[in-house]
């Protein structure tokens, strides 16, 4: 019994002891080999890009400028997955990730319309990874016209003018023309610090509602002005801003 009570104790006491060698770092030995990207890289990715796979690999149909398609439309195969490391705040549960061939032309701003009919902005700018080019995809949810507000013209002689133009489209009502019509669009509540205004029969200033608006850069979106109105439902906006900062330099493509 006091043998093994011995045993026990130079057991424990030779665990407890300080290894100087143990705390040496692993020496950094120079070898001639390098890491090498697998041959197959590519066309693994290829391969199941192009596999039947329900919910993730879709055809689609790439729109450059929504008002100037082309006959024949430009289809791609794509890969679409959740964005599952982001919140809800900021319309970030409608985006999804974008993935595609290096030879796909595709830009920040194109219209993508899924083979089941469900229509996406891509709001990123274009990723070229090892075997893919990478994007993210945002779901339009509505349709929406920017109006701006008719003035009166007159000619030298300070007469007035005919209420329409040749050549332009208004509103119902007479009142507004149409700047843009009918672009796909995608909207959310703007969730930052709201603006305040003095309102028509309430007392003190109340908080605007504000929602962001984002639609493809083209020739005729770009002539959206602030002050300009647009309807989403029972309610009117006013634009109070516009925001060229996601445009290319060469003013073809953005959003």
């Amino acid at each position: 019994m006091g043998r093994i009570l011995n045993k026990r104790k130079s057991e424990v006491e030779s665990a407890d002891s300080f290894d100087d060698e143990a705390l040496r770092p692993n020496p950094q030995i120079k070898t001639n080999r390098r890491f090498r990207d697998p041959a197959t890289l590519y066309s693994d990715w290829h391969n199941e890009l192009y596999e039947d796979k329900p919910y993730v690999n879709w055809w689609f149909d790439i729109i450059h400028d929504w008002y100037n398609k082309p006959e024949e439309p430009y289809r791609i195969r794509a890969q679409q997955t959740p964005i599952d490391w982001k919140s809800k705040i900021g319309n970030s549960d409608m985006s999804t990730n974008f993935k595609v061939e290096h030879n796909v032309e595709i830009y920040k701003g194109d219209y993508a319309i899924r083979e089941d009919g469900a229509l996406y902005l891509l709001n990123w700018n274009v990723q070229n990874h090892a075997n893919n080019q990478a994007t993210q995809s945002v779901e339009c949810n509505d349709y929406i016209t920017f109006m701006r507000e008719r003035r009166t013209r007159v000619d030298g002689n300070a007469f007035i003018l005919p209420e329409r133009e040749d050549g332009k489209e208004y509103s119902e009502d007479g009142k507004y023309e149409i700047i843009v019509k009918d672009i796909p669009a995608s909207h959310a509540l703007y969730t930052g610090r709201p603006d305040y205004s003095v309102s028509s029969g309430i007392p003190g200033v109340t908080s605007n509602d504000l929602m962001s608006v984002f639609v493809q850069w083209n020739s005729e979106t770009q002539k959206i002005r602030v002050d300009d109105i647009f309807r989403i439902g029972f309610f009117t906006y006013h634009v109070v801003d516009v925001v060229t900062s996601e445009v290319r330099l060469d003013k073809k493509h953005g959003v």
